[in-house]
């Protein structure tokens, strides 16, 4: 069967084309991605390997201890003195200790200018350290000048350098929470043996200037050169045993294989995105598979009809079906595979071209090869199994019909099945909504899914009668040839309910995004109703310098600037992330969404509702502890809002608890009267001088960069969308392809009788377009009517608008149209070319 699988395969490879085209895309997708994040991998293997190649072992903070003392928002803690150095070069041995300090600052390109763009100060980052001038500890070799001996003197890169527009002798201007600091370039270095940095600027400066620059002379991490012969796994273990609380000692290369591993772990989370977005497109590939394997068993039913009369049994016969759809999924995945990997490199090599050298060497993972013919055979195998269940009940009197028809099978059992699924769905979707669940988007997620499949499976239904209602408004505009396309439509409902539900889903999809998206921007403008500040402060660097505040407080018109800072600690016993912010002045420049207003905290605690469903309430108690002391806040009050801080404080509590916290968001406020233009320019202008990066926008500036963001969200997820619709296409396009083949003796009777070729054409554009709009209304309307339970099912995070897209709306229904009718110029051209007498004597 299998032999008889492969020539019926290679006997008409034509009718497979588009099916296989179909599953190439939703693989090739998948295969890119797992393509270019082991690229991504291997570069970033690269890199921490020559990070601590030199190494022997790291001292460093310990990631296993209290979470309490981590924040994301902070550069790493100084945790080692020089007496701690002292004592690692004194155990057993360790041939040298060196403490390592790295300073929080960006070098400014030669010709950088205060733009007040958020964006600006982006890209890849600078790594500055202090220069101990060994190789071994530094991991740089010194290729050209010489090292930083003088506290105003650094070295960078040897790629950095020209790319910033430096050379031997320049001044550098080195951007840093304490200002801008200058140095002359004294030497140029390579990183490991390539000076692979993937985009880095990497400089070195002076012990001292760092550590006066940090504003502490601790080190972070202490790098360790052992003895020759000495075991450094036995003297990592020996320097743990001195070390402080919460610090360890681990060996350079399990540094290494640690931080791959955090890295890999991290790019999982890309690969899954891409899976999904490939089953996505797979999925809308299993209707244009389940329509052609229907309509081919259709056409060869005298050929099955045959093979039952010489003693094939229909378990034979559903088996070779299936051997059919797996020989077209590990063609299709083969294709699929090798363009995953051509666009993968393509990609790799254009982004390389504007962020460096990012990417290690672009080869095909083993995972691209594995989850391509996965996904490819599962895929095309489970959308045929139906098909070639079908095949399996042909009776050997088949083989004398004269020609072969669909079976007419009623819609009943699919009618009910999927009414049932749709009000399954729909209660799942009600009940998330109305009946107070925790985590509403849960069980809306989950209906959501089931709506669709049996909104799929009545799109028969529903399409019956649209045709019957269409039929006298397209034969008023086409006359006879509308006609024909309507009963076209009706005569194969199956058939055109399921094409037209491959591009529903995409739509549906995209529909459901927009609308989401949308609502997300009506959000961000709500927000700003209640937003009493002048302006933002916002800065690439990280969290906001105390000193730009200060510049920004002395400047005449400036009312009063208020900060939000933002921690970790623990409550009771639970690692918590804590807000801090001055209750006198954060009400009256921002609307934050709390009850009562935060002047009324009284040294005590707001909570989120996250921490009201743990149980807590206005009244409690909370023990809270932090990295420089613990304390007891009486709750008086809750913030509304859940998915920022579950904890809010005022900031003396906050500096008792977390000492010198990073400021998230600041927002100045001016005098009243104060021409907000002119003090915009004159703030820009006091901070240009130590605080470049630093940047100043008003509320409306602001709002337009969150809603540039969203676009860009709302772009990126529909180019990856795009798969699904292309595929969806191809399945209009496929299924009329085959439809003209199996109406080839109709369409030579419609010739006969003096239809021209030019209507045949047109009957072909009509019904492609009608299927296309059919699905993209009914696409839109699920996407809506879905996007909208999204958005009220995350109320609790702020979501308050429901903003339907007209615009996008419109824009789908006039590319559906535009599409049909593109999608069917092949299959109408095939029709109207057939030859008219061997049409009629087509034996199907």
């Amino acid at each position: 069967m299998f032999r008889l699988a492969v020539k019926s395969v290679k006997h008409n490879p034509k009718r497979l084309v588009l099916t296989a085209v179909a599953v190439a895309l939703g693989v090739a997708l998948a295969a890119a991605t797992f393509t270019l994040t082991n690229a991504l991998s291997g570069g970033f293997t690269k890199l921490f390997e020559e990070i601590y190649a030199g190494t022997d072992v790291i001292v460093e903070a310990d990631p296993d201890a209290d979470p309490a003392e981590e924040d994301p928002f902070a550069a790493t803690e100084s945790l080692f003195s020089q007496a701690d150095v002292e004592d690692v070069s004194a155990v057993d041995g360790v041939a040298s200790a060196s403490g390592g300090r790295q300073v929080m600052g960006s070098v400014l390109a030669s010709d950088f200018e205060p733009t007040n763009d958020v964006m600006a100060g982006g890209g890849p980052p600078s790594q500055l350290f202090n220069w101990e001038g060994d190789p071994r500890v530094d991991q740089a070799t010194l290729v050209e000048g010489e090292g930083p001996a003088a506290d105003d003197e650094i070295v960078l890169d040897l790629d950095s350098a020209p790319r910033l527009g430096y050379a031997i002798g320049d001044t550098v201007s080195v951007a840093t929470e304490a200002g801008v600091e200058e140095f002359t370039l004294v030497g140029l270095v390579r990183f490991g043996e390539s000076n692979s940095l993937q985009g880095a600027t990497l400089g070195y400066m002076t012990d001292a200037r760092s550590a006066e620059i940090n504003g502490d002379d601790g080190y972070e991490q202490i790098s360790v050169i052992v003895e020759d012969g000495a075991d450094q796994d036995a003297v990592a273990e020996a320097i743990g045993e001195i070390l402080p609380p919460d610090t360890r000692a681990i060996t350079g290369e399990a540094k290494a294989a640690e931080q791959t591993e955090q890295f890999d772990e991290l790019l999982q989370y890309i690969d899954i995105f891409a899976i999904a977005f490939a089953l996505i497109a797979l999925f809308v590939g299993a209707y244009i598979i389940v329509n052609t394997f229907r309509i081919i068993v259709t056409q060869r039913t005298r050929e099955f009809g045959l093979l039952r009369a010489i003693g094939v049994s229909g378990r034979q016969l559903r088996t070779m079906i299936l051997l059919e759809a797996l020989v077209v999924a590990v063609v299709s995945a083969t294709i699929g595979i090798v363009l995953g990997y051509l666009g993968a490199l393509g990609l790799s090599t254009l982004v390389e071209a504007f962020s460096g050298d990012i990417f290690g060497t672009v080869t095909l993972p083993l995972d691209a090869v594995v989850w391509g013919y996965s996904l490819g055979a599962l895929v095309t195998i489970v959308a045929a199994i139906m098909p070639a269940i079908h095949a399996s009940t042909i009776s050997p009197m088949e083989a004398l019909r004269e020609s072969a028809t669909e079976s007419k099978k009623p819609l009943r059992l699919r009618n009910v099945v999927g009414g049932a699924l749709t009000l399954l769905g729909a209660l799942a979707i009600v009940a998330g909504l109305y009946l107070g669940i925790e985590r509403p988007y849960i069980p809306v997620g989950a209906g959501a899914m089931v709506l669709i499949i049996g909104v799929t499976l009545l799109a028969a239904q529903v399409l019956v009668p649209l045709a019957y209602g269409l039929k006298a408004t397209l034969t008023r505009i086409f006359r006879v040839d509308g006609k024909l396309a309507a009963n076209n439509i009706h005569r194969e409902p199956r058939r055109s309910a399921n094409t037209a539900a491959a591009l529903m889903i995409g739509v549906m999809l995209l529909a459901l995004v927009a609308t989401f998206t949308e609502s997300m921007k009506s959000l961000v403008t709500e927000q700003f109703k209640g937003n009493n500040a002048d302006f933002f402060v916002f800065t690439s660097q990280g969290a906001i310098p105390e000193g730009a505040l200060e510049v920004i407080e002395g400047e005449d018109g400036v009312a009063y600037v208020t900060s939000t800072g933002l921690g970790t600690v623990i409550v009771d016993g639970e690692t918590t992330n804590v807000g801090i912010i001055d209750p006198e002045t954060a009400d009256l420049a921002f609307d934050y969404n709390n009850e009562p207003d935060f002047d009324q905290m009284d040294g005590g605690a707001f909570i989120d509702p996250s921490m009201v469903e743990a149980g807590y309430a206005v009244g409690d108690e909370l023990t809270v502890e932090g990295p420089e002391g613990s304390t007891t806040l009486t709750v008086t009050g809750e913030y509304l809002n859940e998915g920022d801080a579950q904890v809010w404080i005022d900031e003396e509590t906050g500096r008792a608890l977390l000492g010198d916290y990073p400021l998230a968001q600041s927002m100045v406020v001016l005098d009243d009267g104060v021409d907000a233009s002119e003090a915009q320019d004159q703030i820009l202008e006091a901070l240009a001088v130590d605080y470049p990066l630093v940047v100043l926008q008003s509320p409306g500036e602001f709002e337009q960069l969150a809603n540039q963001f969203i676009d860009l969200l709302l772009g990126i997820i529909s180019a990856m969308l795009g798969a699904a619709l292309v595929i969806a296409l191809l399945g209009v396009a496929n299924t009329l392809l085959l439809s003209v083949t199996e109406r080839t003796r109709e369409i030579g009777l419609l010739r006969a009788v003096g239809v021209r070729r030019r209507s045949i054409r047109r009957m072909i554009r009509i019904e492609s377009m009608v299927m296309a709009i059919f699905g993209t209304i009914l696409g839109m309307i699920l996407g809506v009517g879905l996007g909208a339970a999204l958005v009220r099912a995350l109320e609790d995070f702020g979501f308050t608008t429901i903003t339907i897209p007209w615009v996008w709306l419109l824009v789908y229904t006039i590319s559906a149209a535009i599409a049909g009718v593109l999608a069917a110029v092949w299959p109408a051209r095939r029709a109207a070319k057939l030859d008219i007498l061997q049409a009629i004597a087509f034996d199907g």
